[in-house]
């Protein structure tokens, strides 16, 4: 049976590589990996605060200012202000990186084809609960040790 060690060293090197293989296909778009967490965060809610955003990214005012500094001279961000309140602002993705999103999902979906290409309907079904319940047990029981 495989010790714990041995499960942790292979979720650390399965991450690694797919870490290192995400990083190349974002520099073929030059996005950074700050600039892919906010396309992430904006992907699933266009249209944030700037502030939201800094928080759900866990960035400071500056940090997450110059990010989306970088991303507007890309073309992949608008800044507008809001209508209620015009000292806040929000941030939108322009359709250059709704196109990103596209090709980028689609690179996703092809490596996961090929990772798990000689995995039967079952096993995929059988690893996707095991994670969750590791990912369960590490919330539960892990990080309100560490809080």
């Amino acid at each position: 049976m495989l010790s714990f060690k041995v499960v942790n060293d292979l979720i650390g090197k399965i991450h690694r590589c797919m870490r290192r293989f995400f990083e190349t296909q974002m520099k073929k778009y030059d996005i950074t990996p700050p600039q892919f967490e906010v396309l992430l965060t904006l992907w699933a809610q266009d249209g944030l605060f700037l502030s939201e955003l800094g928080r759900r990214l866990s960035r400071d005012g500056p940090t997450i200012t110059g990010i989306i500094d970088r991303m507007e001279n890309k073309k992949l961000v608008k800044r507008k202000r809001s209508m209620r309140d015009r000292r806040v602002i929000q941030v939108y993705l322009t359709p250059k990186a709704w196109e990103v999103r596209e090709n980028l999902m689609k690179m996703q979906q092809e490596a996961g084809k090929d990772i798990t290409d000689d995995f039967s309907e079952q096993d995929i079904r059988t690893l996707e609960n095991m994670l969750y319940k590791m990912l369960s047990n590490i919330e539960e029981k892990i990080l309100p040790k560490i809080q």
